[in-house]
């Protein structure tokens, strides 16, 4: 489905590898590489990513979720506009129920699932917001500029260089899941990775059918975030190296 085809998935769950790779089975042949990691003791999301991030074997990361469903641009728009110290910041469009019901395997083959035309007689509204369905790349710029929305990590559509995302210790674990993008966001930018808006470029649909899961951290209170804003700190300790204070140098990551 995707224009863009030299890439590798990583999937990360909670759910028992067999039953996984099972159902991946009809799909390892049409991708380069597509590994399931497994831990179902974790709880945390920021867990699994990081663990995802050590995984991958390239140099560039794109990042989005089980419930939502790419354009088939989207790989692609993530490779033309990616830059050294930027991430991207890309769009999804969100999708009641009683829209995505009627959905099935064609229409995603098809990209019938993102015509405007087609989501209105499933009961989509008018809406300005609907624009950022357009394929036109001018009009997708020219949205971006005007629209308002600040450029920061959004869980279900984002990338960055693998080297940016070590440099900071991945995702924090010790704080709550509503708080980790805006933490990861905020941290990227205070060592010098700004993001890019590209929300009405790539595209993902986003079935939003998921239960809001008991969190297991506590949430950042401001007294919490207040370092955050003022101490400008990089590096997290609750990131991928476990306990360490200070940064790895990027040198002894290399080696592993």
């Amino acid at each position: 489905m995707q224009r863009f085809r030299d890439f590798e998935i990583i999937i990360t769950g909670r759910q028992p590898a067999e039953q996984v790779t099972r159902l991946m089975q009809p799909y390892y042949k049409e991708f380069k590489s597509l590994v399931y990691l497994e831990n179902n003791a974790i709880q945390n999301n920021a867990t699994l990513l990081n663990q995802a991030i050590q995984a991958s074997k390239s140099e560039y990361l794109v990042f989005t979720e089980a419930n939502c469903v790419p354009r088939k641009d989207f790989l692609e728009i993530h490779q033309q506009r990616k830059e050294e110290t930027f991430f991207l910041s890309g769009g999804h469009f969100k999708l009641a129920p009683h829209i995505y019901r009627g959905m099935e395997e064609k229409h995603i083959q098809e990209q019938i699932c993102f015509d405007r035309n087609w989501l209105r007689r499933q009961g989509l509204r008018f809406s300005l917001k609907n624009q950022q369905l357009s394929k036109n790349r001018i009009k997708s710029n020219i949205m971006n500029a005007l629209l308002p929305g600040k450029a920061s990590w959004n869980p279900h559509n984002a990338s960055c260089w693998k080297k940016d995302l070590l440099e900071i210790n991945g995702f924090d674990e010790h704080i709550a899941e509503a708080d980790q993008a805006r933490d990861l966001s905020q941290r990227l930018h205070n060592n010098e990775v700004r993001g890019i808006k590209v929300h009405f470029n790539a595209i993902c649909l986003h079935l939003n059918q998921q239960p809001v899961l008991k969190e297991t951290a506590a949430p950042l209170q401001p007294a919490a975030l207040q370092p955050i804003r003022s101490g400008n700190p990089v590096w997290t300790q609750y990131g991928i190296y476990k306990g360490r204070t200070v940064p790895v140098p990027y040198t002894e990551i290399e080696k592993g």
